[in-house]
């Protein structure tokens, strides 16, 4: 390998020039790296997870919000049927939406769109919407399903939105999770 300016550097520990393997490499060495204090370590691994936080595009968020979410659906609903074929299976569960992201991405995060789904229904039958309804009505009455039908204000989550609603979805499964292994 042919040491260029990209990959040269100083070593933390015992300042001398070496060649870095890869762009996040302070020492020179085995040697090195243990004397490297413990805190900071610590301390410039989270420095490196706010930096890859700050550079972390939209899609991202949104992926890790709707992922936190879902999970505390699953967690709400886990002794209910699937809301659709009314099946306690053991069977992959999902997070159903009755009205689709892709159609009213509104109602992406809305708590009252969402419950657990086996996946037979939520992929091979398309969310098997007609008893969906029919139980969604029964689950939560005709005028909560009619507002969720009618219109919606129109809005785009922005980055502080998303990780707010990651962040409340990730404590929420963390709390009833463990109230969940205090009953058992």
């Amino acid at each position: 390998m042919i040491a260029t300016s990209d990959t040269q550097g100083t070593c933390r520990v015992c300042a001398r020039s070496f060649i870095k393997f890869n762009s996040m490499q302070l020492v020179c060495g085995l040697k090195c790296a243990q004397r490297i204090p413990v805190i900071q370590r610590k301390e410039e691994a989270a420095d490196f997870r706010r930096r890859k936080e700050a550079i972390k595009p939209r899609s991202k968020w949104l992926s890790e919000a709707q992922t936190a979410f879902n999970a505390w659906v699953r967690i709400r609903d886990a002794h209910r049927p699937c809301i659709s074929c009314g099946r306690h299976h053991q069977g992959e569960w999902h997070a159903g939406h009755y009205l689709s992201t892709g159609a009213r991405p509104e109602l992406r995060f809305d708590e009252a769109n969402v419950h657990k789904q086996c996946q037979p229904c939520n992929t091979h039958l398309h969310g098997n919407l007609v008893l969906y309804r029919a139980e969604l009505i029964r689950r939560i009455g005709q005028p909560e399903v009619d507002r969720l039908e009618g219109p919606q204000k129109q809005a785009k989550l922005g980055i502080p939105e998303l990780r707010e609603i990651r962040d409340r979805y990730r404590r929420l499964t963390k709390e009833a999770k463990a109230a969940e292994a205090v009953e058992a």
